[in-house]
């Protein structure tokens, strides 16, 4: 059986492209949040537009509408044949999605600056946070690592000091598998109470592909 090529990669351009992909809120799943680089916009978008002919074909999928200029949004249900029913008689479709517990899936493109890295020897990489809860970017930069772990920590002891004994245990241990994933991992994230996050790292290079 013959080998696949080995991936080229290139080097990251000072922008590159996030296409994220989250269910909104904490329905199941939510913990599943993935981002995917792209060294343009148009290849972002591809990148969407290919999902979306894929999630045509899945009849669970239900309501695909723009969100925001270049992303998109749409909800799986096992009912969807319901769906279509009350669609035809013209009801309600927000009222209805919401009564049916349907979940919602985003897919949004963020522009990020990467020319940090031209201008930066470090060893460390910069990261894009994301806020699960808002299913929005959830800081305007992007801290290096370092930065990203101090400002975790402090949030999580903010969140620490007046809980109980076996939850201060459980926001600790959530504490130290972020720190882990930060330096030994692509994405990190962290589910304390109303604290939802994830952080993915900003990549050095590209695949050429």
């Amino acid at each position: 059986m013959a080998s696949l090529p080995p991936e080229e990669y290139i080097k990251t351009p000072p922008k590159v492209y996030a296409v994220i992909h989250a269910v909104a809120g904490l329905y199941e799943g939510y913990s599943d949040t993935t981002c995917e680089w792209f060294p343009t916009r148009d290849a972002a978008l591809k990148h969407i537009k290919q999902h979306m002919t894929l999630m045509s074909e899945d009849k669970r999928m239900v309501h695909p509408e723009r969100d925001g200029d270049e992303g998109v949004s749409y909800y799986l249900t096992d009912d969807h044949e319901d769906y279509a029913v009350c669609k035809a008689d013209g009801d309600d479709m927000e009222d209805w999605l919401s009564d049916n517990d349907a979940t919602c899936e985003v897919l949004r493109i963020y522009e990020v600056d990467a020319s940090r890295y031209e201008r930066s020897g470090t060893t460390e990489h910069i990261w894009l946070t994301w806020d699960q809860q808002d299913c929005c970017v959830a800081w305007d930069y992007f801290p290096l690592c370092m930065s990203l772990v101090a400002r975790v920590s402090s949030d999580v002891m903010d969140n620490t000091s007046d809980v109980g004994h076996y939850q201060g245990h459980h926001n600790l241990e959530q504490l130290n598998e972020f720190i882990s994933s930060v330096y030994y991992r692509n994405e990190a994230f962290i589910d304390i109470d109303d604290y939802t996050m994830h952080a993915f790292r900003i990549p050095k290079k590209l695949k050429e592909s």
